[in-house]
């Protein structure tokens, strides 16, 4: 049944009913994300699946030129090139061949690389995520927006060197066997994320884009080199330097005995006292692995596991966009 609308004319006239909305046309609000919520969901998929749902994007394709069916530009002929891709219509205009160029879908090789060493079990609070399971549903997140978009996954644990590899690949059962190597319990000890990386560079393919997600509890300098390696075999790099929020503002107040969690070495220390001089260096730290990066063209984040890691997952998308 129309509305009746009466104007300030004094004319009248029918107004129509608005259009039903259609199924699956309009997509349902994604609720904000609490990080209290996705610490309760407990299991990886669970978890993964929120991330990139909070994230409210879809997969699209990249774009090279090939011989899909959208229109790039065009080529002159070549002795045996197929005339299957000749433009007859243009030919008959400039009595010239021409092949047609269109864009094609080129997946990209994504490799997510978990650090598992044991500083990264760190949590200060018992109702929220570890580092590690922070960068688990980070990186799970991240492999299913990566199938989504159907691109080549794969994954690596690492410490002290190479634990754990899934080269990268566009099988359909790749997603649920890189959750299960992020899911798999904790067994490194020590951090040397360089000689990893080495390690991961000898065997992966050309051009990757790799996601590391650590604490990066390791001296900048040595990372500059492969680093700088990795640039230089083309591949790509984003950093997830992932901190609790007590080792960021370090809010402790008792004098007490902190202890390194990897070496077991104990220090007598009065927080109060020292709190400045600790955020200074750590922000220093943080701030010598994000330079390290940047300076070879990489990206570094800096996440905090109280906060949605939604940025890193988008920065992470953006710098995969920028490969193509």
């Amino acid at each position: 049944m129309a509305l009746i609308n009466r104007a300030a004319s004094g004319v009248t006239h029918a107004v129509p009913p608005p259009l039903p909305r259609r199924i699956g046309y309009y997509p349902p609000p994604v609720q904000p994300l609490d990080m209290a919520e996705l610490a309760a969901l407990g299991k990886l998929p669970l978890r993964a699946r929120r991330l990139a749902d909070a994230l409210g994007i879809g997969g699209h394709a990249s774009r090279r030129k090939g011989a899909s069916i959208e229109f790039a530009d065009y080529r002159d002929y070549q002795m045996g090139d197929d005339l299957r891709r000749v433009d007859w219509r243009l030919y008959a205009r400039t009595d010239r061949l021409h092949l047609r160029e269109a864009h094609e879908e080129t997946p990209l090789r994504v490799v997510l690389l978990l650090d598992v060493s044991t500083s990264m079990a760190y949590a200060s609070a018992k109702d929220s995520l570890s580092k590690l399971d922070y960068a688990r549903a980070l990186l799970g997140a991240l492999a299913l927006l990566v199938r989504r978009q159907r691109d080549a996954c794969g994954a690596g644990l690492i410490s002290a060197d190479l634990a754990e590899w899934l080269p990268p690949s566009r099988s359909p059962v790749r997603l649920q066997t890189v959750w299960g190597l992020l899911d798999k319990p904790q067994t490194g000890q020590t951090t040397n994320l360089a000689r990893a990386l080495h390690t991961v560079l000898q065997i992966a393919p050309r051009r990757c884009l790799f996601v590391v997600a650590s604490d990066f509890y390791e001296d900048p300098s040595a990372l500059t080199p492969v680093i700088q390696r990795l640039r230089h075999e083309r591949h790509d790099l984003i950093a997830l330097q992932i901190a609790d929020p007590a080792e960021v503002d370090f809010n402790f107040k008792d004098p007490s005995v902190f202890f390194d969690i990897e070496t077991g070495d104990d220090l007598l220390l009065d927080p109060a006292a020292q709190a400045r001089d600790y955020r200074t260096r750590f922000s220093a730290h943080r701030a010598a692995v994000t330079a390290a990066c940047r300076d070879y063209g990489c990206e570094a984040l800096e996440l905090r596991t109280d906060a949605p890691p939604l940025d890193a997952l988008r920065a992470c998308l953006a710098r995969r966009d920028g490969q193509h």
